[in-house]
């Protein structure tokens, strides 16, 4: 079926008709500023920045949903990982609290995550609470290769994340990564998974900051940016390394690929 045939979906919005009291009311709260980045984009596609604009505007909301719950995912099963690394070396489940490998960035996250919580949270239940308050950034630096860590001046060390954590089970948080791998012809490698979290990552920080999405997500540190199908492709890449059902799930619930499907299109 065609881009043309498909039905908009209801929840698409609709550029208001120019000259209306909802346009004006909409460029009202759009600065000429902002909507001037979608200006030569719209001149490309041959249509209005407003209308651009919203589209632009649906998409963010249909990758922030689909992307609250894969970041939901990703963390409970890191942490159910950390748990039982942590459980074998130290006897506690509590990974934050044992004496593991974990660079000063990380070591300083999770102190900050600490500082958010509350006397009772600190008090009853403080895993959950602490694990809710880490963000998506703490978990993909997790996948990284690990940094500096500082233990009494001027003495240094450096973390290994790929034998001190991947190898020894943070791994086994992507149930289905090594079987996705290798039908996509790549090697399963924890540089492998970074490069699929890191991309959702930087996609839910563009939606985030309400940056643009049209002219495609820029990856931080590596001084190139991909097509927003690209980045939403990562998305679905991140679900079905996580879990096989939680890939079915969001393909069927999923509206990233349908807002998608009715991008404006150059001489639409």
């Amino acid at each position: 079926m065609s881009r043309q045939s498909n039905p908009e979906p209801d929840f698409l919005s609709r550029t208001p008709r120019k000259g209306s009291p909802q346009e004006r009311a909409l460029r009202t709260c759009i600065t000429d500023e902002r909507l001037a980045s979608y200006d030569s984009e719209a001149r490309r596609r041959s249509c209005p920045a407003l209308r651009l604009y919203l589209w632009d505007h649906d998409m963010a909301s249909a990758c922030m949903g689909d992307i609250a719950i894969l970041e939901v995912a990703l963390r409970n099963r890191m942490d159910r990982q950390l748990s039982l690394i942590s459980l074998k070396q130290s006897n506690t489940e509590d990974w934050y609290m044992a004496v593991l490998r974990f660079d000063d960035r990380t070591q300083y996250q999770i102190r900050e995550a600490w500082s958010h919580l509350t006397s009772q949270q600190r008090k009853h239940r403080t895993h959950g609470h602490l694990v809710a308050s880490l963000t998506f950034g703490f978990w993909r630096n997790l996948l990284e290769d690990g940094g500096t860590i500082h233990t009494k001046w001027p003495d240094q060390s450096h973390a290994d994340y790929e034998n001190d954590f991947w190898r020894k089970g943070l791994d086994k948080t992507f149930s289905n990564g090594r079987q996705y791998a290798r039908a996509v012809e790549e090697r399963w490698t924890r540089r492998y998974a970074l490069g699929i979290v890191k991309t959702v990552h930087a996609l839910r920080n563009r939606v985030a900051h309400h940056e643009p999405l049209v002219n495609g997500i820029p990856l931080p540190g590596e001084n190139r940016r991909i097509t927003l199908a690209n980045a939403v492709q990562s998305c679905f890449d991140l679900a079905m390394i996580l879990d096989r059902d939680l890939y079915a799930w969001l393909m069927d619930n999923s509206k990233m690929r349908l807002v998608l499907e009715h991008e404006p299109q150059p001489n639409e």
